[in-house]
């Protein structure tokens, strides 16, 4: 298939000052729609970039301003939530926001810095793997699934008649599926070659499919970074996958230019600082 939070920075006239903590992004009040403005529309696009719906550069463009491009995002926040897709902010995507931003931030284990534990992962078994056939695995590659039918894309590569599947999922709200055992052979790579040199990929990597139509302005949410980032980092460390060989599918697909995924707007440098390297 092609199938942040914000930096504090703390000024200190002495060593005994401490810093007062950030104020915390919370839910404005419902009844909010397109072509409203003010402090609460301000409020509410706060609330989306936090959640990756909407991205500081778009903000920027109309800041306490419900235009387009906020009201795209409160259509594809209520589609996540599998609310109706109205781009009104009403009663019930306002309880649903207030309880995304009210949720503890995802803790990337352990404390030590550049070690990983494994993520918690939702069993789905795929009957699309076979034998990696004695193959170390020195590759993770990157997808994204097409949709953002998180529901949709699982069912689907769960289904024989596919013949496509992944080791791992990631929805929109981060939760990780775990439809083929890292001991097995996924079928998400196709006709592949590994810089620059062909060879069967889905022998020797862990694909990894995340929820999104792979556009390129649909945002990839922070709850899908969090989890990526903690989810390669463990994989990078158990396998000891080399920081060159964790690649995006359009980097493996032959002949080039087959396959574009993940999407230009996947931020590469936030995962790669993430699991150090």
């Amino acid at each position: 298939m092609s199938i942040r939070p914000p930096s504090s920075r703390v000024t200190t006239a002495a060593s005994t000052r401490v810093a007062a903590p950030a104020t915390a992004i919370t839910a404005p009040p419902a009844g909010l729609r397109k072509g409203d403005s003010g402090p609460k529309v301000k409020q509410l696009q706060d609330g989306l970039v936090k959640l990756g719906y909407l991205t500081k550069a778009q903000a920027a463009t109309g800041p306490g301003t419900f235009g387009s491009l906020t009201e795209g995002a409160v259509k594809k926040f209520q589609t996540a939530h599998k609310l109706p897709a109205t781009g009104f902010y009403g009663e019930q995507t306002a309880a649903a926001l207030k309880k995304a931003l009210g949720k503890p931030p995802v803790q990337n284990p352990p404390t030590q810095p550049g070690k990983f534990t494994k993520p918690p992962v939702i069993s789905a078994p795929s009957p699309n793997a076979d034998s990696r056939n004695g193959t170390d695995i020195d590759a993770i590659v990157l997808h994204h699934t097409g949709t953002n039918n998180g529901k949709g894309d699982l069912a689907w590569m769960r289904n024989p008649d596919s013949k496509v599947s992944a080791n791992y999922m990631l929805d929109t709200d981060g939760k990780i599926y775990q439809l083929v055992g890292d001991e097995k052979r996924s079928w998400h790579a196709g006709k592949s070659e590994l810089h620059g040199v062909p060879t069967d990929v889905n022998a020797r990597s862990i694909g990894i499919e995340i929820v999104n139509d792979g556009s390129g302005k649909t945002p990839f949410t922070d709850a899908q970074y969090k989890a990526l980032t903690q989810l390669v980092g463990y994989l990078k460390q158990e396998h000891k996958v080399p920081a060159a060989n964790i690649l995006g599918h359009k980097d493996v697909a032959v002949p080039k230019g087959r396959k574009d995924d993940p999407a230009a707007n996947f931020d590469w440098n936030r995962l790669r600082k993430g699991i150090g390297g």
